[in-house]
């Protein structure tokens, strides 16, 4: 069975970098940054404190923190509580009834179709916004906005790997994998799909993109992958020195570790590129509606996309847009047909929960059997 591994602790060294470097400022309090605990971050208000606003999220707060930050600059009086999610618990929340949680005001998430079932199903409200320019795919019936462009990349230690080895394109890393099965054996990481929301919809939008998905699926299987729940765990695997491959990193994770991590290289692969927005909505129970709606409005402003474009690397307006800016930050060449996320009904497609269950059963008798 193909090794399935816990999170670490390791993000405390990376938000003390943050704190050092002055990214992070005093008020921002942090507990252990462990997304299975739901652990909360909380962001004093900049003068005397009138509300709370309360987001549940699955960003990292290495790249949500900016942005948190960015709104309070125009909201001082607004004190932030930031509690970390991984994707399907955080769906999970959201659509029960116990009582026994807050109810958040905002959710942030990178599985975009889990989002659109929860605005189908009725668990959200709609927003009016005032921002302009954005593409017509980043919303959804003013429910769900999409906020960054995140394409799926693939991340290598050039400390081991060859250069003829770099892997340039999904074929290239089937290759790779299929020549050298025991030099790889335990050295590639990527997603558990049967637990990550983002995981899961990177292989299903694959599947319909390439008629090799199945075949890298084998690949994988063959060198027993290891799989994690989150992109963050799969670059720690990396730093240790675990893996020497990490397939389907979300790329704004990536950007933020290479200038950390200068042997960590990206790959945008040169066939096609998957990309996933980080959606937000405000739930229909929320407490503090209009206050999300502000929020909402901040980060799809102009000011609010300028800080998401540094945090998560590409914003939906501007860079987000453009493939030769997409080019210029991720270093790449030659990148392969971007495939931009979808928001609506087609999302669906595979959360049918009889389709969901064929799929993921067939994808782990391949990679973890």
């Amino acid at each position: 069975m193909a090794n399935r591994q816990k999170p670490k602790s390791w993000r405390v060294t990376l938000c003390a970098i943050l704190f050092a470097g002055g990214l992070l400022p005093d008020r921002v309090c942090l507990a252990d940054q462990s997304k299975s605990t739901n652990e909360l971050v909380i962001f004093r208000a900049q003068s005397g404190q009138t509300t709370t606003l309360l987001i549940h999220g699955t960003a990292d707060i290495s790249a949500m923190g900016p942005v948190i930050l960015g709104f309070q600059d125009e909201f001082p009086d607004v004190e932030v509580q930031y509690r970390l999610y991984q994707t399907v618990p955080l769906y999970q929340d959201a659509i029960s009834q116990s009582g026994e949680k807050p109810v958040a005001d905002l959710l942030v998430s990178s599985a975009m179709d889990l989002q659109v079932k929860l605005a189908n199903d009725g668990y959200v409200q709609q927003a009016s916004i005032t921002a302009r320019g954005l593409p017509d795919w980043a919303i959804w019936r003013n429910e769900i906005f999409g906020f960054t462009l995140e394409p799926a990349v693939i991340v290598y230690n050039s400390d081991v790997l060859r250069p003829d080895e770099i892997p340039k394109s999904h074929q290239d890393l089937i290759r790779l994998l299929e020549r050298s099965p025991d030099r790889f054996r335990g050295k590639v990481a990527t997603y558990d799909i049967g637990v990550s929301g983002v995981g899961y919809l990177f292989a299903t939008t694959e599947s319909m993109l390439s008629a090799n998905f199945w075949r890298l699926a084998h690949a994988l299987g063959t060198v027993k992958a290891q799989l994690f729940c989150c992109t963050e765990d799969m670059i720690a695997s990396l730093v240790r020195g675990d893996a020497f491959i990490a397939y389907d990193v979300l790329g704004s994770y990536a950007l933020q570790h290479i200038s950390l991590q200068p042997n960590l290289k990206i790959v945008l692969p040169e066939d096609y590129v998957v990309a996933a927005a980080r959606t937000i909505v405000i739930p229909r129970r929320a407490a503090h509606p209009m206050l999300a709606r502000n929020f909402v409005n901040y980060v799809l402003s102009e000011s609010g996309q300028a800080v998401v474009a540094k945090a998560f690397g590409l914003s939906v307006t501007g860079l987000g847009t453009d493939r030769e800016q997409m080019k210029t930050r991720y270093l790449a060449d030659k990148p392969g047909v971007l495939s931009f996320p979808t928001l609506g009904l087609p999302a669906l497609t595979y959360l049918d929960l009889i389709k969901r269950e064929q799929f993921v059963k067939a994808w782990q008798q391949i990679v973890s059997p």
